[in-house]
């Protein structure tokens, strides 16, 4: 029984959705004739070329980017490191740069596909569902905006503080306190609504980000000696875990998985929650906006993630391999160059990452619970998802990580199929290029021609 349910949890959201993604990003990625490398270092410069309101899009990405940095960057990639070893961070990295043109062009459809509602617009995988297919294809906005509801919980919530509590003590009654303190801050923050929650995340997402990647930093410094090695056990471990692991991983597929389902956990392309937050400045275009998912994916994989899984690797610490050793081994690298006080260091990176990707996920639940109960339901929402924080925080953390990917895996899974039947609009919108929108509906399969 045990043996079907782990295989299932690798299918659907380890395998598949990689499948998918390779798939899916590899068909954009020629399409556009290579649209997120050509646009890589533009996207860095998105600020200076965007006209209209550049504030409200640098605090849409910040949301955007706070829901992603979370302590997947730093838990999520330990436990990739020591379940699949260095191979897995390889995997991480080609579903983030095939991922790259999937977010992009999730962003693009959430700003193309968006609605008005009020003196605000709402965007998103529901929304491109609902205006850029046929009716039949409704349920699946319902289904997506089910798993998205219940994924916030999970994902957004109580993975972050359950690893953040962790981080501080083992202690019930400690985690306990933690997690009533986080659950008061993030209602503080998401009872004022988004423009309070994007505020927040504009000032918290920059000063912790420049933080950890320092510390990191610092460790890769006094081992530079080690940092080629490390690239040389990635490339390896990435083929012949074996080699690299003693034998205690030995499956390229079980490395793929692992470094899949981190990676998409991590950066979220694919997942298609970033086109929420996209798709709510005024002034938003599809192609100029869709920079931003470019942008995301590189910071939190290509850079965050890799600067993680490098200092563990260099620090010289001993990896259990084939076991799952989160905190404890990001501390023992850490703890390599600062001592005694990495402990403490880890778990502020932890506690304000987590607050960070709990808030900015409560965007999305909100836009989900909308979508789905109305605003009454969004109230509730609003009182509901501080009490979760709570209880993440003493609950187990295996199970709610497990959980937290099957779902993430399945709204990949809804999003990537939605996307290959809007794959024309996809390579229309990011080529700048017009739809005609009298054909918008008339989607009957796969890459429609």
């Amino acid at each position: 029984m045990n043996i079907t349910l782990n295989f299932l949890e690798r299918l659907f959201s380890g395998s598949f959705p990689f499948v998918l993604t390779v798939f899916l990003g590899g068909y954009f990625t020629l399409k556009t004739r290579f649209f997120q490398f050509k646009n890589l270092v533009p996207s860095f410069f998105f600020l200076r070329e965007k006209k209209g309101d550049r504030k409200a899009s640098f605090l849409a990405m910040c949301n955007s980017l706070s829901a992603a940095i979370g302590t997947g960057n730093i838990v999520g990639v330990a436990a990739a490191v020591s379940l699949g070893g260095a191979g897995a961070i390889f995997w991480m990295w080609i579903t983030a740069l095939l991922g790259m043109v999937i977010k992009a062009g999730e962003i693009a459809l959430g700003v193309y596909y968006r609605e008005k509602n009020g003196d605000n617009f709402q965007g998103g995988p529901i929304f491109y569902i609902k205006n850029g297919l046929n009716k039949k294809w409704g349920f699946l906005a319902t289904a997506f905006a089910v798993l998205g509801l219940a994924s916030s919980f999970f994902c957004g919530n109580v993975t972050q503080i359950n690893s953040a509590a962790l981080a501080v003590s083992q202690n019930h009654f400690t985690r306990f306190i933690i997690g009533g303190l986080a659950g008061c801050i993030i209602f503080f923050v998401i009872r004022g609504g988004v423009k309070k929650i994007y505020g927040f995340l504009g000032l918290l997402l920059p000063f912790m980000s420049v933080l950890y990647i320092l510390l990191c930093v610092g460790v890769l410094a006094l081992n530079y000696e080690e940092i080629a090695p490390a690239f040389l056990k990635i490339f390896v471990g990435a083929f012949s875990p074996k080699s690299v692991t003693g034998g205690a991983v030995g499956s390229v597929i079980s490395v793929i998985s692992i470094g899949a389902s981190k990676g998409i956990f991590s950066n979220e392309a694919g997942l298609g929650t970033a086109a929420i937050a996209h798709a709510t400045p005024e002034n938003a275009t599809p192609k100029q906006q869709s920079l931003f998912g470019i942008f995301e994916v590189f910071i939190d994989t290509i850079l965050i993630c890799t600067l993680t899984g490098l200092t563990i690797l260099t620090s010289g610490v001993i990896i259990d391999y084939g076991t799952v050793s989160d905190k404890l081994l990001t501390v023992s690298a850490f703890s390599t160059v600062y001592g005694n006080f990495s402990e403490y260091l880890l778990s502020v990176m932890l506690l304000l990452f987590g607050i960070s990707s709990v808030i900015g996920w409560a965007t999305y639940g909100i836009s989900f619970a909308d979508f789905l109960l109305g605003k009454k339901a969004v109230k509730i929402y609003v009182f509901i998802y501080p009490i979760v924080s709570v209880i993440g925080a003493v609950s187990s953390g295996v199970i709610v990580w497990r959980l937290a990917e099957l779902f993430n895996g399945f709204m990949v899974i809804i999003n990537l199929l939605v996307m290959s039947f809007l794959s024309k609009e996809v390579i229309l919108l990011l080529k700048g290029n017009k739809i005609d929108k009298t054909k918008d509906k008339k989607h009957k399969g796969f890459f429609k021609k």
